[in-house]
């Protein structure tokens, strides 16, 4: 077990009642646990449950450094008094005091070696190499690289734009936004297919997004506001449910982080599918500098948040298209003047 003495100077605490989850399975999480009094249970929803009250005994560690999905849902069984274990920590700890921080890390990889006897394997798709897309929070500069050679990729060389924030030496695309933002991708085995990029207002500089995009408009903002942004999937995955799955991871790590509204800018041809999602025009078009015309569209996270994480499927994706070329059609009649003013009001109220 881990000795706690040496993480209370550096951890926060918090508990948790009898009954409260603490980590549920298929969510990204940004720190782990360290047990420091209490008891829990770690349910894979297989057929086996371990029940966990070892002082000094690690929750979350896998998803924590490897940025995949939370691999079973975690429940206080009775009061539970966690030290929480997150980026700060963990760099304070490493420079303060390497030899434990060693330890530390090799005590991580002994403790899940030891639950894979309880049938806790990680069951990753994309270890599995099953073809299905697994959608993971860059935990590391290499994943981050990845995100960012994609963007490089898509926008520059298969689309033939001009980034400002182009590094044509390295191949890569980054602004200051990465240094506070949560950078999603998406892989299928070891290919990066699918990146997109979460800041909340209350922890980044948004400078003149804000006004673009009508945030300082909301009573929400900046509190419980946030933007979506360098949104790409490879062009041999765009007629699949990658994009959906990395909504989705974001939606869901919104709603446990009391985001109300997400904020994204689109390019007029993509506007049908962005309003089947659910986003809303919140201002007038601009000129993006790397995509050129955009819209700002904000998401009411708290209204369908829920839906979103849930139809992250192949089903939904058709669903999806299939609504975002009925608003399409109901778009053009709209711009021709054939709706009467009772179908103009309700054109965008399908529910498929």
């Amino acid at each position: 077990m881990i000795d706690l003495e040496c993480l209370r100077s550096l951890c926060r605490v918090e508990f948790f009642e009898t009954g409260q989850i603490i980590r549920k399975k298929g969510h990204h999480y940004r720190e782990m646990y360290v047990i420091a009094d209490g008891c829990v249970e770690i349910d894979r929803e297989t057929s086996e449950r371990l029940v966990v009250a070892d002082k000094g005994a690690p929750i979350g560690e896998i998803s924590y450094l490897r940025g995949c999905p939370a691999t079973a849902t975690v429940t206080a069984m009775t009061r539970t008094r966690m030290l929480v274990l997150d980026d700060l920590a963990l760099h304070r700890l490493e420079n303060e005091q390497p030899a434990f921080a060693a330890h530390l890390l090799r005590q991580f990889a002994k403790t899940a070696e030891e639950r894979l006897s309880y049938n806790l394997t990680w069951d990753s798709g994309a270890e599995k190499n099953t073809g299905a897309a697994e959608v993971y929070l860059c935990r590391n500069e290499r994943m981050l690289n990845d995100a960012k050679r994609l963007r490089y990729d898509v926008y520059c060389e298969e689309l033939g734009r001009q980034s400002p924030y182009a590094d044509h030496e390295r191949k890569t695309i980054s602004d200051h936004l990465d240094d506070t933002g949560l950078v999603f991708i998406a892989m299928d085995g070891n290919e990066t297919i699918g990146t997109l990029r979460a800041n909340a207002s209350s922890d980044s500089t948004l400078g003149a997004i804000e006004e673009l995009y009508g945030m300082n408009r909301s009573k929400h903002h900046p509190q419980a506001t946030g933007i979506c942004t360098k949104f790409i999937v490879k062009k041999s995955r765009r007629g699949s449910s990658v994009a959906l799955k990395l909504i989705a991871a974001v939606v869901q790590y919104g709603l446990r982080n009391s985001i109300k509204e997400c904020y994204i800018d689109c390019i007029p041809a993509l506007l049908p599918y962005y309003k089947a999602l659910g986003f809303k025009i919140t201002g007038l078009a601009f000129f993006h500098r790397e995509n050129g015309l955009s819209y700002p569209m904000m998401l009411d996270v708290e209204r369908h948040g829920e839906r979103l994480t849930k139809e992250a499927n192949w089903l939904s994706y058709i669903c999806l298209i299939a609504k975002a070329r009925i608003i399409k059609l109901l778009d053009r009649f709209w711009e021709h003047g054939t709706l009467a003013p009772h179908e103009r009001q309700n054109r965008h109220a399908i529910h498929i």
